[in-house]
């Protein structure tokens, strides 16, 4: 029985151990000083699929010439703001891969195939690899509009 509380101790104290070493490492990497930030530039614009706003999803706009990603959230109205570091900075200047995301998250028991979540546009636009989007971000205010077309599977 000794040794059990022996180790229930050690357990605790390297789980202690283990947190605050991930929280130093989330420190480091993801407070670092802002002058290290890449410059960016506002974009704004809308997703349409079939010729209606998609209501819900990510947009992701991804450097070609490295740096950070950018992301928006799509508004009921399908319009979307990027943020890379702040809320509608934008993203970095360039050009881009464009990756967009949407899905409609159902309600209901999950024993019921009503509450399984619907696709809102086509699984090929959320890689990068075959989504064929393509976005280029200048200096200054950018309005890039997608308008979606396939069909949803």
């Amino acid at each position: 029985m000794k040794s059990m509380n022996y180790f229930a101790g050690r357990s605790s104290l390297l789980r202690f151990a283990a947190s605050g070493a991930a929280i130093a490492l989330l420190c480091i990497v993801g407070c670092g000083p802002a002058e290290k930030r890449v410059a960016t530039a506002p974009v704004k614009g809308k997703v349409v699929y079939k010729g209606a706003p998609v209501t819900t999803g990510t947009v992701m706009f991804i450097p070609s010439g490295g740096g950070p990603p950018a992301t928006g959230e799509i508004q009921p109205d399908g319009s979307y703001s990027l943020k890379t570091y702040d809320p509608e900075d934008g993203a970095v200047v360039g050009r881009h891969a464009v990756t967009i995301s949407a899905i409609e998250l159902a309600t209901g028991s999950p024993e019921d195939p009503a509450s399984d979540p619907k696709l809102l546009v086509p699984t090929k636009y959320s890689s990068s690899k075959m989504s064929g989007l393509t976005a280029e971000v200048s200096d200054g205010e950018n309005a890039v509009d997608f308008e979606l077309e396939g069909p949803l599977k």
